[in-house]
């Protein structure tokens, strides 16, 4: 120990006799098989010596042994055991001890040893080895040797759950996979102690399973046909008691039927020599598949124009119920053929009498509604290069009463039709007699096209086309071109008719579509897809051509511009017209609210004024107050349609702190930034974004990238929401790209321009 360092050289070590004399243990030779030597023999503990008294008591000459004798070879045994040195030095590894059959030998040394070192948490080994016995025993494990170490280490669990798993048996064990194999045997749960039982139970558990689960599929099928019986018998019932009223329905029409027939013809004679008129309805009363079948079918119920020439009576006068509209000169030629009757009477034409007051011809207004087909097909004959149509209502708004329809590529006959159209030439295939044959064709084909493939875009308020037109029909509305190119731009123009007849435009703005093509979630202010001076001259032609109608006050229009595939020319079409202050005007006002700028539509520019830096005021010691040195470009991203179900889960001031974190905000002396449109401070689900920035490009990148942060911030994995965040950001990046595209070309054609101009100048 001294060698060792663990005493001090100068210490005082006084050496005494030990209490106990040490004696060398016999070794075995490693050759030789394991045998009891004598003197370890002779020096047994006390519980084998009645067995060594029985044995000496076999022998022939047997010497009894004094109890002095005993006593001192127990006493030697004892001196051993302490003097072992096995039990003063104890490796970890000496802690596993081994299981046989589910039983712990209690007097194996290396149980012993982790009995003795463990002595403190005795009592919860005890109970987690009780458990570990068990579970071997219920399943017939042989032999398996415990970690010690790791049998402490799960103490503290089970000391919590009281419970032991099969985890739990592998975690301690030295060899788990062979046991583990041993475990995953088909019925070795049934090999242990009380398999037999845990077998019987088992097999009787199955087959109650089986028996109640056959029981439920009856019961099921049983259940389901007693509700389609029930279903059927409602439904038996509903319709016998519809035939009821209906039966009683048409008896009461008839009886009244019968009434007014007896009426009448208790004063015919009466009512045939009085003042009357007649209302001529000429419909021909066939049933709907006759009808269908018919050609020209609405010229078929006017040729009973004759019906006219009741008029004869002196006390008749008529209505004629037309199934079109008929024209001036068709209306001149019935008036003047019924003024001849007076002069037919007289033989002479100068006593012609005009008859008007006597008889009218009306058309029905509703009566487009009954040939829209034939109306849409004359506009597909007329446009072969449409390949899609819209469909929108009146009364709507936002892409909520629209739906298109892809025609051209359903058409069966389009490739024949081309053909015909190339045959006549574009001047001759505007006349009707060159169209018939092509709109028999197309008329025939296109109320199966749009039963099949018309689309709204509102699906969720009509499901299916036939609900989309029985509104149409009944509210009215247009039909209109989808231009013919892959790529359009919509734009809204909002413009302002004074009391005094002065048009001014008030904002321009291209859009941006996240909800999809036909809905407009967005514009950017102002626009610069169309030439300023060709959009504001036929903007002031639509607005004179309000004024002329009397309108006063804000409107907006909605226009598309695109590339003709055909001439390759810009084309701008006017598709809208709303009557009212727009969310866009809305907007642009707070822009100049916050820029203190100023929106010259007819340059399509919006001009801020610039200041000073800090320093730089300093320096020239000029006033507070910023001084406007210049004027600069800016660009505006506006929005009034974001939604995000999640938003409703933050208030209005935490939002707005997270926004600040993340350096969303407006910046007052650089005239750039962002600012929330709030709406309300209960569903909080809704808000509008404008974002304002030195270049188009990058104040659409700004305005995405924050999409993109309040997204990531108030959503999570498992709870999305319902939101159109994501489709606006996607479609800004469409729009990025195209920018960038078009930001090239410009660059390539100055450079071509320049590298033109250089070759034509002449050298010096």
């Amino acid at each position: 120990m001294i060698e060792r360092g663990l005493i001090p050289p100068t210490a005082k070590i006084n050496l005494q006799n030990p209490p106990i004399v040490l004696r060398a243990a016999p070794l075995h030779n490693f050759d030789e098989a394991h045998k009891t030597p004598a003197a370890a023999r002779d020096n047994q503990p006390s519980e084998l010596m009645p067995g060594l008294l029985r044995r000496r008591q076999g022998l022939k000459h047997p010497y009894p042994l004094s109890t002095q004798a005993i006593k001192k070879e127990h006493l030697d045994h004892e001196s051993m055991k302490v003097i072992s040195p096995s039990g003063a030095l104890k490796s970890p590894s000496d802690y596993d001890f081994l299981i046989h059959n589910g039983i712990i030998d209690n007097t194996a040394p290396d149980f012993l040893a982790f009995k003795e070192h463990f002595c403190l948490s005795w009592g919860s080994i005890v109970s987690l080895l009780e458990h570990i016995k068990k579970f071997l025993r219920d399943y017939a494990i042989p032999e398996v040797k415990i970690k010690g170490n790791n049998l402490v280490a799960l103490l503290p669990e089970f000391e919590v759950t009281n419970k032991f798993t099969r985890n739990d048996l592998l975690s301690v064990l030295e060899n788990p996979v062979t046991i583990q194999r041993m475990l995953s045997v088909p019925g070795q749960r049934y090999k242990g102690q009380g398999g037999q039982l845990r077998a019987a139970s088992k097999i009787q558990a199955t087959w109650k399973c089986h028996q109640a689960r056959k029981f439920f599929l009856t019961y099921r099928q049983q259940k389901w046909a007693s509700g389609v019986i029930a279903i059927a018998w409602l439904l038996h019932c509903h319709k016998t008691r519809i035939k009821r009223i209906l039966k009683e329905s048409r008896a009461r029409h008839l009886q009244n039927f019968h009434v007014r027939a007896k009426h009448l013809a208790a004063n015919w004679n009466r009512i045939r020599t009085s003042r009357r008129t007649i209302i001529h309805i000429p419909s021909l009363g066939y049933s709907l598949p006759v009808r269908q079948n018919i050609a020209n079918f609405d010229t078929q119920q006017n040729v009973q124009l004759g019906r006219l020439c009741d008029i004869l009576d002196a006390n008749v006068s008529v209505i004629y119920i037309c199934s079109h509209q008929m024209n001036d000169e068709l209306l001149l030629y019935y008036h003047k053929i019924l003024s001849l009757q007076a002069a037919v009477k007289s033989g002479n034409l100068k006593d012609r009498s005009d008859l008007q007051d006597r008889f009218k011809i009306i058309t029905p207004e509703a009566i487009n509604i009954f040939t829209m087909i034939e109306q849409l097909s004359q506009l597909v004959t007329d446009h072969l290069e449409i390949q899609r149509w819209l469909f929108k209502m009146d009364y709507e708004f936002r892409g909520n009463g629209t739906a298109f329809c892809d025609i051209l590529s359903h058409l069966k006959c389009h490739k024949w039709v081309q053909q015909e159209s190339s045959k006549y030439g574009r001047e001759d295939w505007k006349k009707r007699w060159a169209q018939e044959p092509a709109l028999l064709k197309i008329s025939e084909e296109l109320a199966g096209i749009l039963a099949q493939h018309a689309q709204p875009v509102n699906e969720k308020r009509f499901p299916t086309w036939r609900k989309f037109l029985r509104t149409f029909l009944s509210q009215g509305g247009v039909v209109e071109a989808y231009p013919p190119a892959e790529s359009i731009t919509n734009l809204t123009v909002d413009m302002l008719i004074e009391p005094n007849g002065e048009i001014r435009v008030l904002s321009t703005g291209d859009q941006f579509h996240g909800d999809g093509p036909f809905i407009s979630s967005g514009t950017t202010v102002p626009q610069t897809s169309v030439d300023p001076q060709v959009l504001i001259s036929l903007c002031l032609q639509i607005g004179n051509a309000c004024k002329m109608r009397n309108i006063v006050g804000y409107f907006s229009i909605d226009l598309v511009t695109f590339i003709d595939p055909i001439t390759l020319e810009q084309q701008v079409w006017a598709t809208g017209l709303d009557l009212t202050y727009s969310d866009q005007l809305a907007l642009t006002q707070l822009t100049l609210y916050l820029t203190n700028g100023h929106l010259d539509c007819s340059l399509s520019t919006l001009t801020v004024p610039c200041f000073f830096a800090k320093k730089e005021k300093k320096s020239r010691r000029i006033n507070a107050l910023s001084v406007p040195a210049q004027v600069t470009c800016r660009y505006a991203v506006m929005t009034t349609q974001l939604r995000h179900d999640n938003l409703s889960l933050f208030f209005h001031y935490v939002l707005l702190q997270m926004c600040k974190a993340h350096g969303i905000g407006y910046d007052i002396e650089d005239r750039k930034g962002t600012v929330f449109i709030l709406y309300e401070h209960l569903k909080r689900d809704r808000l509008g974004m404008l974002t304002i920035g030195e270049d188009l490009q990058g104040v659409l990148m700004t305005f995405a990238c924050n999409l993109f942060i309040i997204h990531q911030e108030i959503s999570a994995p498992n709870m999305q929401g319902e939101t159109n965040f994501k489709t606006i950001i996607n479609d800004i990046e469409v729009i990025l790209g195209v920018t960038e595209q078009n930001k090239m070309r410009f660059i390539e054609e100055l450079k071509s321009k320049d590298d033109n101009e250089n070759i034509c100048k002449p050298d010096k």
